[in-house]
């Protein structure tokens, strides 16, 4: 690390980050340090997924249709993240991740427009989250040349956690406001718009290594950067087999979360209050995930990610037949235990998804691996939302679609798990890459 006055990192009141710190490598302490505190800006518009779910169903009344657009837009937004593929060797991704959670945060001041309803409401926050996948997957590429593959399970599950703190912090705050305040909901809005804003600042401050590029900036269009990266994603059999495990449970998470509120609320079901619809669907969560994240981090460390997932599927599939219990025998106790059991299956499924990939990329391939990983995503996170919509409203399921979720999640942990039993390992490690080892560039 540069010992300018410019690249000092003043930590001496925040011990515990000294702490984390101290445990990496030097060459990647600065990018923790800044990465940390735009993780409080990231973290805190994460939160306002599981928040607006809440607020539609409450606050707003909004029926099981705002639910299902809003899962939509925030799953199916993935799909447009192969396109930071073709941007990665033309846009600094510093730029890839600082831009987009800009306008974002635009968009987010706009909610306190004097447009009343659910359906504008889901509309912008949906505009949102497909905007906030380019950071998403700029941030998973720049993993890969910050941190060590070592010490990366520690940096990304740390990450996780201030961010699931940050979230918890607007989750509670949120419902709170959200109780006391209602006609003033834009208010939570405008706040994560202003985190966000502080937080792009921070990233900025981020150096990149040297040769830590992500693509070789040809002189193609977006279309033939799709097709040849598709041509380069099937040859990997195994990575194309884990994609497969990975939609199983995927798939499942996506079409029963985002009616998790639906279920709660309706009086046909559960017909839990507004506080206990905010609890289960948004507080608990906040809570069990950041308390989760830094033991799953350093776990995944020393696992392979088809191992990780086998045992966060495991859970998942407690969880969601809690909520098909809770909801088929109308009593509140089992939504509580479901929402313990798929919070901490999120808490270490975060990290894998996010980690997960990097496992199988070479080098060269990094952010193309990503940007399939995430937009396979989207093409199951936009289509389930509507599957579970269909399957709960029209095909009178109710509750029962949660069972069907329980079936994909023990079927996905089943497949991880033989996946497991013959991997050959990491193909970063077997061509002993560290990029983040390498010296800053000064730029």
């Amino acid at each position: 690390m540069s010992s300018s006055r410019d690249d000092a990192i003043p930590v001496t009141r925040l011990p515990l980050l000294r702490s984390v710190l101290e445990r990496v490598p030097e060459s990647c302490r600065r990018a923790l340090y800044f990465e940390t505190f735009y993780n409080i800006g990231s973290g805190t518009f994460v939160a306002l997924f599981l928040l607006s779910l809440a607020a539609l169903k409450t606050v707003l009344n909004g029926q099981a249709v705002h639910l299902m657009m809003l899962g939509a837009m925030f799953g199916g937004s993935s799909l447009l993240s192969p396109l930071v593929g073709y941007l990665a060797g033309k846009v600094p991704m510093r730029l890839v991740v600082i831009v987009p959670n800009l306008i974002t945060a635009v968009l987010l001041w706009g909610i306190a427009l004097p447009v009343p309803g659910p359906m504008f409401f889901t509309c912008v926050i949906g505009c949102c989250f497909i905007l906030r996948v380019f950071p998403r997957v700029g941030e998973m590429n720049m993993y890969r040349v910050l941190y060590p593959p070592t010490h990366r399970g520690l940096a990304v599950g740390w990450l996780k956690a201030i961010a699931a703190i940050s979230a918890l912090f607007l989750t509670v705050s949120g419902t709170w406001w959200f109780d006391n305040h209602g006609t003033q909901y834009w208010v939570v809005y405008a706040f994560a718009a202003c985190v966000l804003v502080i937080g792009s600042y921070c990233y900025s401050r981020i150096r990149v290594p040297e040769n830590g590029a992500f693509g070789s900036g040809d002189r193609v269009s977006p279309r033939d950067a799709m097709r040849k990266g598709w041509a380069v994603f099937a040859a990997d059999k195994r990575f194309v087999r884990y994609q497969i495990g990975f939609a199983l449970a995927g798939f499942a998470n996506h079409m029963g979360m985002a009616f998790i509120p639906e279920v709660l609320r309706n009086s046909e079901y559960v017909g839990a209050t507004d506080r206990q619809v905010f609890v289960i669907s948004a507080v608990m969560p906040a809570i069990l995930i950041m308390a989760s994240s830094p033991f799953w981090g350093r776990y995944l460390d020393k696992i392979d990610p088809m191992s990780g997932r086998a045992l966060f599927n495991l859970l998942q599939s407690i969880g969601y037949g809690m909520y098909c219990y809770g909801g088929v025998s109308r009593q509140i106790w089992p939504m509580y235990l479901g929402a313990l059991f798929h919070s901490i299956s999120n808490g270490g499924g975060t990290i894998n998804w996010s980690t997960g990939s990097l496992y199988f990329a070479r080098p060269e391939n990094v952010s193309l691996y990503n940007s399939w990983h995430v937009g396979l995503t989207g093409l199951r996170g936009m289509i389930a939302p509507i599957v579970g919509w269909f399957l709960l409203t029209q095909f009178g399921l109710g509750p029962w679609l949660f069972a069907l979720c329980v079936a994909l999640s023990l079927a996905g942990s089943v497949y991880m798990y033989r996946l497991a039993q013959t991997d050959t390992g990491s193909v970063e490690q077997s061509h002993d890459v560290t990029l983040a080892d390498r010296p800053a560039s000064s730029s």
